[in-house]
């Protein structure tokens, strides 16, 4: 039976992989030979197209880049292109199963086998000047699969998916702001585009990046419009109250940057504190007895804030060089402020009025 199990598993695990695998080799192969090679060699796209894969799911680059001398790293990767692996993950755990009546056990073999694949994947595309972090790739990818793995639709996370739902929907917010900034800043869009004059299937290619980076650029900004801010390099600190800037990368996506300090949105943490009360808002309606309210708040403020600052986390790291790290917003910000907040909420939502209940019954 068991070798049933991890046969289906690693089966399914490999067709998801493929799922998403192929079309970036198609892609890679596609782009190699359109801009030409000195060498008919095709194992380079054939990495590339791991490396793709790789960033897919967020796991870190070693780089030793020729024209700089000084290693590099890539750690900020694209929150936008996780959709890809989730969705070849989805369409294919379904077949696990039904292999194994208790899902727990089918989440974590077909976790276990699509690590093991792309452990493999990354040992093997090693190259001298790029390095996909193979020691990493266990702490990217089996999270990443398990929870894909997760039915979110069952009653008792219906708390967790309303502060999850809330969460995409004030980063959503952040990120039509930052499409209004963009087309406010047209001209500075349209020169750093210019800059890097990619060609026809370079410039497809480099406007695909874009959006799939767009979730980081929406998460910084949702950390400027609350007050925390975020960071573009060192040294630098870009915020209502601070702003220090020393120049920006040709990245259209930085055209959306502001140009000096707002100290007005310092009133966005309060966008924290409404934030954290819309969260306990089912819970408190529920009218259950306040040793439930207590657990299930602590529960839902502690699964928030982890989510949040993960999230916050992943968003942001070290873009090819050192002078570029950190770019994006530095998590454990996130972390107290969100603690914070949901302290406040929590005694204005729970313990407050419980206090006052108990006052009126005495009396």
């Amino acid at each position: 039976m068991l070798g049933r199990i991890l046969a289906v598993s690693l089966q399914q695990a490999a067709r998801s992989v493929v799922l998403t695998l192929f079309p970036a080799s198609f892609i890679s192969l596609f782009a190699w030979a359109t801009a030409g090679s000195q060498s008919g060699n095709t194992t380079d796209p054939i990495r590339a197209s791991i490396w793709i894969w790789l960033g897919a799911h967020l796991v870190p680059f070693h780089l030793t880049i020729s024209s700089n001398p000084a290693a590099g790293a890539l750690t900020l990767l694209p929150l936008g292109a996780l959709v890809f692996p989730i969705w070849a993950i989805r369409k294919s755990f379904p077949k696990v199963k039904e292999t194994l009546t208790k899902v727990e056990g089918a989440r974590f073999f077909f976790a276990l086998s699509y690590t093991v694949i792309a452990t493999i994947l990354a040992l093997i595309s090693q190259s001298g000047g790029i390095k996909p972090l193979w020691y990493l790739v266990p702490l990217f990818t089996f999270p990443i699969s398990y929870i894909a793995t997760y039915d979110f639709k069952s009653a008792q996370n219906r708390f967790i998916r309303f502060a999850f739902y809330t969460v995409i929907t004030l980063w959503g917010s952040a990120a039509l702001i930052l499409a209004i900034s963009l087309a406010a800043h047209w001209s500075v869009l349209h020169d750093l585009g210019t800059v890097i004059a990619p060609g026809l299937v370079g410039g497809v290619l480099f406007l695909a990046i874009q959006v799939l980076y767009i979730p980081n650029a929406a998460f910084a900004a949702l950390a400027y419009l609350t007050g925390i801010g975020f960071k573009l390099g060192v040294g630098t600190s870009i915020s209502p109250t601070h702003f220090t800037l020393h120049g920006i990368p040709a990245i259209p996506l930085f055209a959306s940057l502001p140009t000096g300090k707002h100290r007005a949105l310092i009133l966005g943490l309060a966008v924290l504190l409404i934030f954290a009360l819309i969260i306990f808002l089912p819970l408190i309606t529920e009218r259950s007895s306040f040793k439930v309210l207590h657990r299930r708040s602590l529960r839902t403020a502690g699964v928030t804030i982890v989510m949040v600052t993960l999230f916050g986390y992943l968003s942001s790291g070290e873009l090819l060089t050192a002078e570029m790290n950190p770019v994006g917003v530095t998590w454990w910000h996130i972390t107290g402020y969100l603690a914070a907040a949901f302290s406040l909420a929590l005694l204005m939502a729970v313990y407050l009025p419980a206090g006052i209940k108990k006052v009126a019954r005495r009396g």
